[in-house]
């Protein structure tokens, strides 16, 4: 928990960047470590993907409710991307 609240606050501006890319794009990746992050809108939520680069490693994934205002969705996206980054730093 420690090191989302970390991220969320050294990693704020990088967020806001790839929350843009997401609402722009729909879909947004990134290589974190042995992971491959990949993030999209469906639907009415955010949708995270976190596959690994070894064949042994196990995948993982969330998703959250979209907020109805773009304050609310951007402060979501930074949570979200710094909950889904927190557990695969390497």
């Amino acid at each position: 928990m420690a090191e989302c609240f970390r991220l969320m606050q050294v990693e704020r501006s990088r967020y806001e960047l790839q929350a843009a890319i997401l609402f722009e794009k729909g879909s947004f990746s990134l290589q974190n470590g042995n992971y491959f992050l990949k993030y999209k809108i469906k639907d009415d939520r955010f949708v995270w993907h976190a596959l690994p680069a070894l064949a042994t490693e196990n995948s993982y994934s969330g998703e959250a409710p979209i907020p109805k205002s773009r304050t609310e969705q951007i402060e979501q996206l930074i949570e979200f991307f710094a909950q889904s980054e927190a557990g695969f730093i390497s």
